[in-house]
Formats: C-alpha cells, structure tokens, sequence
C-alpha cells in the first residue's frame, strides 16, 4: 500500500474458450432472451452483465447540488462503460451472444447531454460492431477487438474530459500525496510493513489486535488491510470478513478503496480456484463498491466542495472491473491485481529462487 495505482490496466486479448450448454433466460420484465447463460452444473456461471441492474443508486434523496449530480453521473457512466466492456469479452472467448444485452444499456439514466450521447454512441457502436453470429471466423477476432477497444478509448476520454479533477478544485500531486500518507496515522508504517516480509501468526494477532482497540476509522482500515498481507494467498483468508465489515459499517475513511480493493481481489482469488479463473462476480463486487461509494458521497454532500472526497469517490468509480484477458496470458485480471496490491509476493519468489 506504500503506492495507490491511479489509472485503467492494460489489456491483452487472450482467452481459453470452454465448452458449456446454453439456456434461455428471462429479463426483468419477464420476456425470454436470445442471449446464452453458461453454466456446467458444478456452480460455474457466466452470462451478461449490461442487461443487469448495474446502476448506482443513492442510499437517500440527494439535494440539487450540480456536483453531487456530477458524482452520479461519473459512477453510472464507468458502470457503464465497464459493463458493456465485459459483455464484449463474453462473445470473444464464450461466444456469446451480448448484443441484445447490450441494447438493453439505460443510457437515458445519465443527466448530463453530452455524456448521455456519447454514453449512447459507445452503446450503439458496439452493438454494431459486435457480431449476432457466434460463429464468426475467429481470424476477425483481432480486428473486431481493435474496434471495441477504439469505442471503449473514445467513451473514457469524454468521461474523463467531462469529468476532470480540476474542475471541482485547486490539487496538486503533493496535496493528494499528503492527503493520503499513511504516516500521518501510523507513524511507524514502515515497520509494520516490513512485517508483510515474515508472515507469522502472531503478527496477526498483533495487526488485528491494533486495528480493534485504535479509535480511528482510518487506522483500523489500515492496520486490516496489513493484516490481510500476513496470511498467505493460497490459504483461506479470514481477513475478507473483517474487510467487508469496514465497508458495511458506513463509516467514512480516505482509505475505503483500498479496503475493497484488497477485498475483491481476495474474494476472486477464492472464487478462481473453484473455476480456473473462468466465473467473475463483477456484480456482487460492485454491490459492495456503491456501498462504499454511497459512504463517500454523504461526505460530500456535506461538504461539496471537498475536492478530497470527491477525488475518494471518482477514483474508486472509475475504477476497472476484474476482466478476463490480462497481460499474463491466463486467468483474468485478479492475477495481475494481486501482484499489484501484494508485491512481496513476488520478493518472496526471488528469495526461493
């Protein structure tokens, strides 16, 4: 955690096509769908996300306040970008057919007019270039993820031009480095970090031990987190509940993106094991990152000109679902992630070699 990844991953597109029967599914409205669901009847399941109800909804009614619309429309507009993003995978690695799914998109759920029509182009332009039939030739395969990858570039630039940091206030690169130094509330951090490098059960207990009796939300946060790197990943990690009590309790902390980030990350590790990387619960993911994110907007609410909070609450809006093709070659993106948050993985692969 000495280093917070601003930014959207890469993506390379490789993928493992599986073998799995398709069924008929029924919307919300009760009609029956075109679009396949995979299941294996061992508890793997896949089928689209943009058909769902992906949206971001506040905890209660919001005063009419331009940046607090602002907020609603930046955590729709990446829902959205990220969920037709997904569905596109779908068809390229199942062959499934997203399309219908996509169309079903609420782009009229985003208020501001010129990112609803660009919301509504990048909608429209991958209906488009995605193809109904499931059976296209695969050699077109790199050409047609060339164009989703153009619709999906052009449709984060107009969020991110829209939707700017500046534009809420004056911050600096020092300013936000100070706002989330963790020394300010653990000035010993750099010994508690060194502990992530010898793994031991009393570590744990000291760790766990600090986040329960410190009367800071942002200390407990962190010191759970910390406790999260002391229990290997190959073993169940008892952490996960912890951190999802932090998240529950709505409580606010500069801190809480990097609780769910852990968290998801640890959650689809656990998942991956049962189905080789192949099943991805983007939606209870994200369930838990509005959870946050209804935390972070009482903060500005009360205090909209909080551009903290509100560079809180757009980066862990923006920020990128776990996806299928990453730049290892295999899996999905969780691996690449747990790299990220966990680096003394990989000193403790240089020290065996």
């Amino acid at each position: 955690m000495k280093k917070f990844i601003f930014g959207i991953i890469a993506l390379v597109l490789v993928g493992v096509v599986i073998v799995a029967l398709p069924k008929i599914v029924k919307n919300d409205d009760g009609k029956h769908d075109t679009e396949q669901t995979l299941s294996d009847g061992d508890g793997f399941h896949v089928e689209p996300l943009s058909g769902k109800n992906i949206y971001f909804k506040p905890d209660s009614g919001l005063p009419n306040n331009p940046v607090i619309n602002d907020m609603i429309d930046i955590a729709n507009g990446y829902a959205i970008m990220r969920a037709a993003y997904c569905d596109a995978e779908l068809l390229f690695q199942f062959r499934m057919n997203v399309n219908d799914a996509i169309g079903r998109i609420k782009t009229d759920i985003i208020k501001d007019k010129v990112i609803r029509t660009a919301t509504e182009n990048y909608v429209k332009d991958l209906v488009n270039i995605l193809p109904k039939d499931k059976n296209f030739d695969k050699q077109s395969d790199s050409i047609l993820w060339d164009k989703v990858g153009n619709a999906y570039a052009t449709y984060a630039e107009a969020l991110f031009s829209r939707y700017a940091l500046e534009q809420y206030g004056e911050i600096t690169e020092k300013d936000m480095e100070r706002y989330m130094d963790i020394k300010q509330f653990i000035p010993n951090y750099d010994s508690i970090y060194d502990l992530r490098r010898k793994q031991s059960e009393e570590n744990v207990r000291y760790l766990r031990l600090m986040a329960e009796q410190t009367p800071s939300f942002d200390r407990e946060c962190l010191y759970t987190v910390e406790s999260a790197h002391q229990l290997r990943i190959e073993e169940r990690n008892t952490t996960i509940q912890k951190l999802e009590k932090l998240m529950m309790s709505g409580k606010f902390s500069r801190y809480l993106h990097e609780v769910w980030r852990t968290w998801r990350c640890l959650r689809q590790l656990e998942v991956s094991k049962s189905y080789d990387g192949r099943m991805i619960l983007n939606m209870k993911y994200n369930k838990m990152r509005y959870r946050c994110l209804n935390t972070i907007l009482q903060q500005i609410i009360k205090n909209p000109q909080d551009i903290y909070a509100i560079g809180d609450f757009y980066f862990l809006a923006s920020y990128d679902n776990i996806t299928r093709y990453t730049e290892l070659g295999f899996g999905n993106s969780a691996t690449l992630e747990l790299m990220l948050l966990f680096p003394e993985i990989l000193e403790d692969n240089e020290q065996e070699e």
